[in-house]
């Protein structure tokens, strides 16, 4: 199984969505996406229509060199068939900014979905960019043609000790010292250990300005 939608190319989306200021925008010629806009974001509404699980991706809009004018960004997926309990996938956090020049589109793994309906809430949660976080897909595929995608965060709020405990010690440790490590990768579904600068600005970034609100 396969479900590809894009709307990049032609400003039709088939799905569904809402939210305050969700738009479909045709931000350059030829070139659209579904803007979900800081600080309430909205929903998109999907389904995997099959009788087994698929991995759902996200395409996105991403740009560099740092720092991205798109914000980090927060995903959910929940679970909308009430009859069988309320299922709700741990939020993840994308990071739309690219250390070389570029403006691109990315797609990130969200997780895997069983079969039913779905809303996916896209929730920006970093002030100050210039543009709303810009969706211009979205994709179900077998977990079995996984492919290489660009990391998403999962933040457990047991790391936010870790990062007090760093900002207490010294507001300038060197990236190699960086602890803030442990995070699912959907690709293995495993749980890496090696250092991600990366992973701790945005759990760092996360535990200070998102749980704290």
């Amino acid at each position: 199984y396969d479900f590809c939608l894009n709307w990049r190319r032609t400003g039709e989306c088939p799905l569904k969505f809402q939210g305050a200021g969700v738009e479909i925008e045709n931000w350059r010629p030829k070139n659209y996406a579904l803007s979900f806009p800081f600080p309430t974001g909205g929903e998109i509404f999907f389904a995997n229509p099959t009788n087994v699980p698929l991995d759902l991706y996200v395409d996105f809009m991403a740009n560099g060199p740092l720092p991205s004018y798109y914000p980090l960004t927060e995903i959910t997926v929940e679970y909308l068939n009430t009859e069988k309990g309320m299922m709700q996938l741990k939020p993840v956090y994308i990071d739309p900014g690219e250390y070389w020049e570029v403006h691109c589109t990315k797609p990130a793994l969200i997780g895997t979905v069983p079969p039913g309906e779905y809303a996916l809430h896209i929730r920006p949660v970093e002030p100050g960019k210039e543009y709303p976080f810009r969706v211009v897909g979205v994709n179900l595929a077998e977990p079995r043609i996984r492919f290489d995608t660009p990391e998403v965060h999962l933040v457990e709020p047991a790391e936010c000790a870790d990062v007090q405990q760093m900002q207490d010690t010294s507001a300038y440790l060197p990236r190699d010292q960086l602890t803030l490590s442990h995070y699912a990768d959907p690709k293995t579904t495993s749980v890496k250990t090696h250092r991600s600068t990366d992973h701790a600005k945005v759990v760092a970034y996360v535990c200070n300005h998102v749980f704290t609100s």
